[in-house]
Protein backbone atom coordinates (compact mmCIF):
# COMPACT_ATOMS: atom_id res chain seq x y z
CA UNK A 1 0.00 0.00 0.00
CA UNK A 2 1.43 3.39 -0.96
CA UNK A 3 1.60 6.38 1.37
CA UNK A 4 -1.08 8.07 -0.72
CA UNK A 5 -3.39 5.07 -0.34
CA UNK A 6 -2.74 4.95 3.40
CA UNK A 7 -3.58 8.66 3.71
CA UNK A 8 -6.77 8.19 1.72
CA UNK A 9 -7.76 5.25 3.91
CA UNK A 10 -6.98 7.26 7.06
CA UNK A 11 -9.17 10.12 5.80
CA UNK A 12 -12.05 7.75 5.10
CA UNK A 13 -11.75 6.20 8.54
CA UNK A 14 -11.58 9.62 10.24
CA UNK A 15 -14.65 10.82 8.33
CA UNK A 16 -16.60 7.71 9.32
CA UNK A 17 -15.56 8.10 12.96
CA UNK A 18 -16.66 11.73 13.01
CA UNK A 19 -20.02 10.81 11.47
CA UNK A 20 -20.54 7.99 13.97
CA UNK A 21 -19.59 10.25 16.89
CA UNK A 22 -22.21 12.79 15.80
CA UNK A 23 -24.83 10.02 15.69
CA UNK A 24 -23.83 8.84 19.16
CA UNK A 25 -23.96 12.42 20.48
CA UNK A 26 -27.47 12.92 19.10
CA UNK A 27 -28.70 9.66 20.63
CA UNK A 28 -27.06 10.50 23.94
CA UNK A 29 -28.82 13.86 24.13
CA UNK A 30 -32.16 12.28 23.28
CA UNK A 31 -31.67 9.54 25.88
CA UNK A 32 -30.57 12.07 28.49
CA UNK A 33 -33.58 14.27 27.88
CA UNK A 34 -35.97 11.31 28.09
CA UNK A 35 -34.35 10.13 31.32
CA UNK A 36 -34.54 13.57 32.90
CA UNK A 37 -38.20 13.96 31.89
CA UNK A 38 -39.10 10.58 33.37
CA UNK A 39 -37.35 11.34 36.64
CA UNK A 40 -38.75 14.85 37.01
CA UNK A 41 -35.40 16.56 36.54
CA UNK A 42 -34.63 19.40 34.28
CA UNK A 43 -32.07 19.95 31.59
CA UNK A 44 -30.28 23.26 31.43
CA UNK A 45 -30.65 24.86 28.04
CA UNK A 46 -27.33 25.36 26.34
CA UNK A 47 -26.99 28.87 24.99
CA UNK A 48 -26.29 29.57 21.35
CA UNK A 49 -22.95 31.03 22.42
CA UNK A 50 -21.97 27.79 24.15
CA UNK A 51 -22.96 25.76 21.11
CA UNK A 52 -20.90 27.97 18.81
CA UNK A 53 -17.89 27.82 21.12
CA UNK A 54 -18.13 24.02 21.28
CA UNK A 55 -18.33 23.79 17.50
CA UNK A 56 -15.34 26.12 17.11
CA UNK A 57 -13.34 23.92 19.49
CA UNK A 58 -14.26 20.80 17.52
CA UNK A 59 -13.33 22.45 14.24
CA UNK A 60 -10.02 23.71 15.65
CA UNK A 61 -9.10 20.12 16.49
CA UNK A 62 -10.04 19.00 13.00
CA UNK A 63 -8.09 21.93 11.49
CA UNK A 64 -4.99 20.96 13.43
CA UNK A 65 -5.31 17.38 12.24
CA UNK A 66 -5.56 18.43 8.60
CA UNK A 67 -2.61 20.78 8.94
CA UNK A 68 -0.47 18.05 10.49
CA UNK A 69 -1.29 15.78 7.55
CA UNK A 70 -0.60 18.66 5.14
CA UNK A 71 -4.15 18.53 3.77
CA UNK A 72 -4.30 22.25 3.18
CA UNK A 73 -7.43 22.29 1.01
CA UNK A 74 -9.47 20.61 3.73
CA UNK A 75 -7.82 22.86 6.32
CA UNK A 76 -8.87 25.94 4.34
CA UNK A 77 -12.50 24.78 4.28
CA UNK A 78 -12.46 24.22 8.05
CA UNK A 79 -10.77 27.60 8.59
CA UNK A 80 -13.59 29.30 6.64
CA UNK A 81 -16.18 27.57 8.84
CA UNK A 82 -14.33 28.68 11.97
CA UNK A 83 -14.18 32.28 10.71
CA UNK A 84 -17.93 32.28 9.98
CA UNK A 85 -18.69 30.95 13.45
CA UNK A 86 -16.42 33.54 15.08
CA UNK A 87 -18.19 36.25 13.11
CA UNK A 88 -21.56 34.89 14.24
CA UNK A 89 -20.30 34.82 17.82
CA UNK A 90 -19.18 38.46 17.59
CA UNK A 91 -22.68 39.45 16.40
CA UNK A 92 -24.52 37.82 19.31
Amino acid sequence: MTDKEIDKLADLIADKLITKQREYDEHFHIDLQETMEKEGGFIRQVSEEELILAEIARLMTLLSSYEEREQYEKAAIIKNKIDKLKNKLDNL
